[in-house]
């Protein structure tokens, strides 16, 4: 993704880096276009930019396919051990989301997911995480996010869900071990949360 975009927005004579990238990690739609304005005083074609963007993040989809992270599967499988319900809720299109999960081959491993189109306001509001658990039928005080991005854990603690944060391309800010329930370095670690009292 930051690849495509860097290449897109470079093109057009502007500098794209992965600090710029990073601020955009977690955003809906309408938001990404208002933090891309600002960083450009309002002089980048955004919606020219995101047409370009699609074509050529599929091009690379189709030549270099998902990765999956560290530890999902085995994730999975304890999640699936423990009857636990599953749901992907991210700020992605729904077709986006079901095409990645049928790249990586886990189209069958959640119960349900949620599109950040599917929610009145997306990350870093709450509505996502708050219909996720609507449509579990779960309260969100036994409900647990996994998070990469600052976006995602605002979003979380406005839902006042616990959130583990598993970082990614952001390094932890002191503002996101100060939110967090808890830090971990890939997706295995949560099965020994999950083996503790949630508090």
């Amino acid at each position: 993704s930051f690849q495509a975009l860097k290449e897109v927005v470079e093109r057009r004579g502007f500098t794209f880096t992965i600090e710029n990238y990073k601020q955009l990690i977690g955003l809906a739609h309408g938001k990404s276009m208002e933090v891309m304005q600002q960083m450009y005083d309002g002089k980048l074609p955004y919606e020219e930019i995101m047409i370009d963007y699609r074509k050529r993040f599929k091009e690379i989809l189709a030549n270099d396919g998902v990765g999956i992270k560290r530890g999902a599967i085995k994730l999975l499988d304890a999640l699936d051990q423990r009857g636990m319900k599953k749901c992907i809720a991210s700020s992605s299109a729904r077709e986006t989301i079901a095409s990645y999960l049928k790249l990586a081959g886990l189209e069958d491993r959640f119960d349900f997911y949620i599109s950040g189109n599917e929610v009145k306001k997306g990350k870093p509001h709450p509505d996502i995480f708050l219909e996720a658990c609507n449509i579990a039928g779960e309260p969100v005080e036994s409900a647990l996010v996994l998070e990469d991005s600052l976006n995602g854990l605002k979003a979380a603690c406005a839902a006042e869900i616990r959130c583990i944060l598993v970082p990614d391309l952001i390094d932890p800010t002191e503002e996101m071990k100060e939110k967090a329930y808890k830090i971990i370095e890939d997706l295995e670690k949560v099965i020994e949360v999950l083996e503790q009292p949630l508090i």
